[in-house]
């Protein structure tokens, strides 16, 4: 009984000592006042909430009332010209107003998509297209005044009374000095004049808002592009065709004889089973014969490598042979011709060294004998000269 309990008592010890480590972890938490939680960013004020959410449904009004005027437009003529210009139109103002849409200041965006609007009015009205459409002009002259009039009411309507004169003078002086001159509606950075003018120590943008706005923004400029990207990438296909001669009633017509084409094949592989049946083993008869003649060829190919390998291989271990045959000839002949060498110089050494020794021997032996002889001879002389008479 009490070996139970115990052992109990050991399995709730882990879990009382994690329990009892949460404690002090909370607590711990709760009294450090270097701690605190908050949210990464302060949401967006209720103006440039709403001036994003109208930017983005402004900027899909003005791609949809382009799309459908140009599309009237080519539909009412007859001019080649006419009609490139009317898909060039289309696909140029697409995109100018979804990158101004797009900027990361909801305001900027507003005032960004303001100047566009002002921008293709005056060049269609007054400026370098208006002669683009022929006839058709007036058309797109009318859609792009009331854009223009829609993306100011909005700015009103967004603004104070000071901040909208400002807006207004702002766009009237880039517009002038920025004018559309083509096509391709190149322009300048509306952000960049805007920070110029308002000066560094002003803040483009005051916030990006929450995660949720910052997700929802994301969601709009995703739902944006996936319904004009698609609409762009036919304009383009559309306008290229066209620029290489390729026209729409071209186009149909090719697309309708390969249908037409295909449904024959399937009427006939319907209705001739049995034949397509015979040219399919025929095909794969064919194509088995090839392959064993492939495979053949390359047994063949292989045997004749392995014995060129084999015959080179051979010559090769012969050349070694004699190489290293000549080699040792060579070694023994140099080994004689040291060992004779050797024994001469050591003949010579010897010789040298036995003169040497009589030398030395000479010069050892003979210096006493001569110092003697000389001593003696002198001291006889001295002893005869002292003698009397």
């Amino acid at each position: 009984m009490a070996p139970n309990l115990s052992a109990a008592r050991c399995a709730r010890l882990p879990r009382a000592l994690a329990f009892l480590a949460l404690g002090i972890l909370a607590a711990g938490v709760a009294g450090c006042s270097l701690i605190s939680l908050k949210s990464p960013e302060k949401p967006l004020s209720t103006r440039d909430l709403n001036a994003r959410i109208l930017t983005h449904e402004y900027s899909a009004r003005f791609i949809t009332g382009v799309a459908q005027t140009a599309d009237q437009i080519t539909a009412a003529s007859d001019s080649t010209d006419v009609r490139l210009n009317a898909l060039r139109w289309k696909i140029a103002a697409a995109g100018a107003s979804e990158h101004a849409a797009s900027q990361m200041a909801p305001m900027l965006s507003l005032l960004d998509s303001w100047a566009l609007a002002q921008q293709m009015r005056d060049f269609l009205a007054t400026g370098a297209g208006q002669t683009l459409f022929g006839s058709q002009q007036p058309a797109a002259v009318s859609l792009a005044v009331t854009l223009a009039s829609e993306a100011q009411d909005m700015a009103r309507a967004l603004s104070t009374p000071g901040e909208f004169a400002a807006g207004q003078r702002f766009i009237d002086d880039y517009v002038t000095a920025h004018p559309i001159t083509g096509l391709d509606f190149a322009r300048a950075s509306v952000v960049d004049l805007w920070a110029r003018q308002s000066g560094t120590q002003v803040k483009l943008v005051d916030t990006l808002g929450t995660i949720p706005e910052a997700m929802s923004e994301t969601g709009d400029l995703v739902r944006m592009y996936g319904d004009t990207v698609p609409s762009q990438l036919l304009w383009r296909a559309q306008l290229a065709a066209q620029e290489s001669g390729i026209n729409s009633t071209e186009l149909q017509t090719a697309l309708r004889e390969l249908n037409e084409r295909i449904a024959k094949l399937s009427q006939m592989a319907s209705q001739a089973p049995g034949r397509f049946e015979d040219i399919t083993r025929e095909t794969r008869a064919k194509f088995d014969e090839s392959w064993r003649e492939l495979i053949h060829a390359i047994d063949n190919t292989g045997t004749m490598l392995s014995s060129s390998a084999s015959t080179e291989r051979g010559e090769l271990v012969k050349a070694v042979d004699a190489e290293r045959a000549a080699a040792t000839a060579d070694a023994q002949r140099v080994a004689s011709e040291l060992i004779r060498s050797a024994g001469r110089e050591a003949q010579r050494l010897v010789r040298e060294a036995v003169l040497l020794v009589i030398v030395v021997a000479l010069v050892f032996f003979g210096l006493p004998f001569a110092a003697g002889y000389y001593v003696g001879r002198a001291r006889g002389r001295h002893g005869t000269s002292s003698t009397p008479a």
